[in-house]
């Protein structure tokens, strides 16, 4: 079972590295799978020993929302980190109901904290509002490991994360690629971000990765203003469709998460502009393959949440037991067309623990 090649991080020394769950985010439709990177002088991070318990190390893991498959995707690699602990580990899992849920994020972390666990995992929807608590916690003895959002402190056990910013560079580099192959000159074009929230670190580093790279490659392209959806898929169709309406030299879209690729691709279908505007997005959920499939959406950028469930899991009971854990891990990310959709590491990331 794939989970169980995962199994020998749980050793003291945390040597073992996590196939398919660290490295450079991988290039132009390669399913990489690079080795966890080894603790090294000027990464490496002690983390304080929090007391151990007499039972099952209790481990409080927290998502960004309960509304996505990809954060659910994660809880998943969670509990298989607790089903190959063997019973050393009880994993509990809390969330609130969408990203823009900002407030209840930080009160479920607050009161998990006053629940003493022996360690917190937590994808920090927030740059800012979950940084008391996470420092509060982090004073008490309790490693956090913090997934996807990087924060404005240093005060945390490990962070693992993909760089944002290069993959979402990958996917204006493959967008260009299409464009070329196609015949399309972009010179004089228009492209534009839909983007879920302001203000997150995540999504501004995926729009920014986008639209950088894409005037390095395109000098003379006309990037339109980035659109922002409120994690709504339905926003995010209105405003597709206001896009294609106003803009008919609009040849490319990206978007930032799953729920805006959801709706971007809903407005390119019903306005019958999917052969004319290449769109990429973010994520892989059911509805984004189904795009994929069908020719909707060109490209996802994937990456692996089930892997970053697991090994966040992994890292806290290192953590608990008072092992030293790699500070920064870079967490693979991939270009999912439909010319490498069928292949078998990919369709592992596509569908994780099956």
């Amino acid at each position: 079972m794939k989970m169980k090649i995962f199994s020998m991080l749980l050793a003291a020394a945390l040597t073992a590295s996590l196939a398919g769950c660290s490295g450079a985010p991988a290039q132009s439709g390669s399913a990489q799978s690079t080795p966890a990177p080894a603790p090294s002088s000027s990464t490496e991070s002690q983390s304080s020993s929090a007391p151990k318990n007499s039972g099952p190390y209790k481990i409080s893991v927290i998502i960004k929302a309960t509304d996505s498959d990809y954060w659910q995707t994660l809880l998943l690699g969670s509990k298989a980190a607790e089903a190959d602990s063997n019973g050393k580990v009880t994993v509990t899992t809390d969330g609130p109901p969408s990203e823009i849920d900002i407030d209840q994020q930080v009160s479920i972390l607050e009161n998990v904290i006053a629940t003493k666990p022996d360690a917190i995992v937590i994808a920090s929807t927030s740059t800012d509002a979950t940084v008391p608590a996470i420092e509060d916690a982090m004073s008490k003895g309790i490693p956090v490991i913090t997934i996807d959002n990087k924060l404005n402190t240093d005060t945390y056990t490990s962070f693992l994360a993909t760089d944002h910013a290069l993959a979402a560079g990958t996917a204006a580099e493959n967008m260009l690629a299409l464009w070329e192959k196609d015949g399309i000159d972009p010179a004089g074009k228009k492209v534009v971000v839909v983007s879920s929230v302001a203000g997150t670190k995540v999504n501004g580093d995926r729009t920014d990765g986008f639209i950088n790279k894409i005037k390095e490659l395109v000098p003379d392209i006309q990037v339109l203003e980035t659109q922002y959806g409120d994690n709504d898929i339905t926003k995010a169709l209105s405003i597709t469709e206001n896009l294609i309406a106003a803009n008919p030299d609009l040849i490319g879209i990206f978007a930032d998460n799953n729920h805006m690729g959801v709706g971007v691709a809903k407005a390119l279908e019903e306005s019958g502009k999917q052969n004319d505007i290449y769109a990429y997005a973010f994520d892989a959920d059911a509805d984004e393959i189904s795009a994929l499939e069908s020719g909707i959406l060109r490209g996802l950028v994937v990456q692996d949440p089930f892997g970053m469930g697991y090994q966040g899991v992994q890292y806290a009971v290192s953590a608990i037991e008072g092992n030293t854990v790699e500070k920064d891990v870079i967490v693979d990310a991939t270009v999912v067309t439909k010319d490498n959709m069928q292949e078998e590491k990919v369709q592992k990331l596509l569908y994780p623990g099956k």
